[in-house]
């Protein structure tokens, strides 16, 4: 029993460190983002894009159609087609998903509401 506490414990702390979403955009760059940039760009340029993106947008307060309009058709989508996703990054970043992270935002599926944003893999 005891065992299986402090195993739920540390697990718990080992999730609370991780880096928040915008933490790790900033990992990725800080160039300016705006639409017609973020539209021409490249999918690395889009990197480093998503801290400006996450600052000046408040996309938690969004819906999956609002993203589109202001991003443009999803280059993927995270498990169902509800959750648009965007490939940003270097190349040389892989998961099963493509190579390069997976800016996701993940809906509802009733409302159609960003519930969460994170990258696919973690941003390290």
């Amino acid at each position: 029993m005891r065992f299986c506490l402090y195993t739920v414990l540390i697990a718990a702390l080992l999730a609370g460190c991780r880096d928040s979403v915008e933490d790790q955009a900033n990992k990725l760059g800080d160039r300016e983002f705006t639409t017609d940039v973020w539209a021409k760009a490249s999918d690395l340029q889009r990197g480093q894009m998503t801290a400006s993106l996450l600052k000046k947008h408040d996309l938690k307060q969004s819906n999956g159609s609002d993203i589109v309009a202001l991003l443009g058709r999803p280059t993927g989508y995270y498990d169902y087609d509800t959750n648009p996703a965007y490939v940003v990054g270097p190349a040389t970043v892989e998961s099963v998903y493509t190579k390069g992270y997976l800016l996701v935002f993940e809906t509802d599926k009733e409302n159609g509401k960003v519930e969460r944003i994170f990258f696919v893999p973690d941003v390290e």
